[in-house]
């Protein structure tokens, strides 16, 4: 008997200095955590942005309402082309490079239960950012290679297909010719065409591309985007192939516009979305991590941007990734109810291939 109550007694006195060594380390853990003193972040937001220092200014403000005594640092990062995100806490991404950025090792995956209001978010946004079951930052923004067309142009209004269009000729102002663009149409001709989400270049596209060549006024060719906008604004042609957000710059044409998908090739549209994304860096750890957490939420936060999407007093045609910043934005301005369709489109798959 004594000798079980000699094991027992042991046994307690283990557990004992366990228990008192486990304790010991969470509060110094803790204590750590509260000694530490964050006095600012670091952030850079999308480059490409139409206006990038307006969506600081937003989310600047909304941060000194909940962590006045956190300073938020601007910075400068290009996904595309810059190297590692040296001194930077939290940063915004083309999912189209998530893979290169995830493979560098620069961003670190965040809970699925840490994202505010998920259920506010499109969820093939969401999808588009998990891998593995690890989610790589929260949506903020979308994009896509649209149809944007005059209402009046009964040949654009009711196309489904590019090749609609097969008995037309210098119709659209389309930078074709653009080596930037250009790359962009073929792998949507491919992806049409094949009905692959993601698609590789391999497939052939010359036959479309001929066509979309084309199509397009010849003076244009190889304009940048907002030559594309302004030409057509100007007169020229009946639409263009752009992105949403370049109708901000419309003004003789705004009334008479109109936006749609369009499949590139003979084949369904295969609905396919640019996703712009907020990120945590990989070395952000502790307390600092905690209020990079709460940055990112912020930045993709409904009323941050519904505000983005208006600037003084003229809607900017931004494709959110939140909901419910569409149910002001359709009442007060109606080309928005288009572009809220294209964003919830039950087939809608997120761009992964440069």
């Amino acid at each position: 008997m004594q000798k079980h109550i000699r094991i027992i007694t042991g046994f307690l006195a283990v557990v004992l200095v366990v228990s008192l060594s486990a304790c010991s380390s969470s509060r110094e853990n803790t204590a750590s955590i509260a000694e530490e003193r964050i006095d600012s972040l670091t952030y850079a937001v999308f480059p490409y942005l139409p206006d990038a220092e307006y969506y600081q200014e937003l989310i600047e403000r909304r941060w000194a309402e909940v962590e006045p005594d956190i300073h938020l640092v601007r910075a400068e990062w290009d996904c595309y082309s810059d190297g590692a995100p040296e001194g930077i806490d939290v940063l915004m991404y083309d999912a189209v490079m998530l893979e290169q950025i995830t493979a560098a090792g620069w961003i670190q995956s965040i809970e699925h239960d840490a994202v505010q209001d998920p259920e506010d978010l499109f969820p093939f946004a969401l999808n588009g950012l998990t891998v593995e079951d690890k989610l790589y930052g929260i949506p903020v923004l979308l994009c896509g290679n649209f149809l944007i067309y005059d209402k009046n142009c009964e040949t654009l209004a009711t196309a489904e297909h590019i090749t609609d269009l097969a008995e037309q000729s210098e119709i659209l102002v389309v930078n074709s010719k653009d080596p930037v663009n250009r790359p962009q149409y073929i792998i949507e001709v491919v992806a049409d065409s094949t009905g692959e989400k993601n698609p590789s270049v391999g497939s052939d596209a010359e036959d479309v591309m001929t066509l979309i060549d084309r199509l397009a006024i010849d003076a244009h060719e190889h304009d940048d985007d907002v030559q594309v906008v302004t030409a057509y604004d100007s007169g020229i042609g009946q639409g263009y192939i752009g992105f949403c957000e370049s109708m901000r710059l419309l003004k003789r044409r705004k009334e008479a516009t109109r936006i749609k998908t369009i499949s590139f090739s003979d084949q369904k549209n295969t609905p396919r979305l640019y996703v712009d994304a907020v990120a945590i860096t990989s070395g952000v750890r502790d307390l600092r991590y905690e209020k990079c957490l709460k940055l990112i939420n912020i930045m993709a936060e409904a009323d941050v941007m519904k505000e983005l999407s208006v600037q003084d007093g003229e809607p900017q045609y931004l494709l959110l990734a939140r909901k419910t910043p569409y149910l002001f934005l359709s009442g007060q301005f109606p080309l928005y109810t288009l572009l809220e369709k294209m964003a919830e489109e039950e087939n809608n798959c997120v761009i992964l291939t440069p």
